[in-house]
């Protein structure tokens, strides 16, 4: 009887345990060959949901999927069916202008960046986002403290609660994680958001270059991670 108790205790902190671990295991993914970035997603009861990882495009999808299956077994014991690797490739040689403006121009029926505007009134950081669909505009606009870290988080905020506007308040989204990342001469912001509605939660990553303007940067980013999974409303 007691031995069973035990393995109930046992099994009820293992996925506890997992959970601290998660950073952890991301960093050690990011040192695996062409890996940029790795978001790990996990379920309600604290299982790998989904990974999400960014490589350069002259990487092989299917060996760093390989790469991490392996990876994961053999330091973590953790073994992950190939179907919850979602790889994501950026450019690590030249990213043209033009290239940048055809995908704008394949995307023009999605929801697109139009604006933003940023200003300071005393300590407080205020953004307005605007975006633009089939000639409507749609606003969002956050304020919050105005210190560096908090900056960027609220633009993205913004971001999403313009696509909230768009998309009538049918869908809630969080900010979950803002990051840079250095490609060759290349700045990459990658935007990592949380899409919750009536039936789940699911993690989205979007990544774009960084050019003049930073703001601007993390705003594509969220639109990127946006459009491919939930912006193909009727207008």
């Amino acid at each position: 009887m007691e031995k069973n108790k035990l393995n109930t205790f046992r099994n009820f902190i293992i996925p506890r345990r997992f959970n601290y671990e998660v950073g952890d295991i991301e960093k050690s993914l990011k040192d695996l060959s062409d890996i940029l970035f790795a978001k790990i997603v996990l379920s309600e009861d604290g299982d790998i949901k989904e990974i999400h990882i960014i490589t350069k495009d002259s990487s092989n999808p299917k060996g760093i999927t390989r790469d991490i299956e392996s990876f994961l077994l053999a330091k973590y014991n953790i073994q992950v069916d190939y179907r919850k690797i979602s790889i994501a490739q950026v450019k690590d040689k030249e990213i043209k202008d033009e290239q940048i403006e055809e995908e704008e121009l394949e995307s023009s029926l999605r929801l697109k960046f139009s604006d933003i505007k940023v200003g300071t009134i005393g300590n407080q950081f205020e953004v307005c986002v605007k975006l633009e669909s089939n000639g409507k505009m749609y606003e969002g606009k956050v304020s919050g403290k105005n210190w560096n870290e908090n900056q960027e988080y609220l633009v993205a905020k913004a971001a999403l609660e313009g696509i909230s506007s768009y998309l009538e308040g049918s869908i809630f989204f969080q900010v979950d994680e803002i990051k840079k990342i250095k490609l060759e001469s290349k700045e990459i912001m990658v935007v990592s958001i949380n899409l919750i509605n009536s039936k789940r939660k699911e993690n989205l990553v979007g990544s774009t270059v960084i050019k003049d303007d930073l703001n601007e940067a993390v705003v594509k980013s969220i639109l990127k991670a946006a459009n491919r999974r939930v912006l193909l409303k009727e207008n």
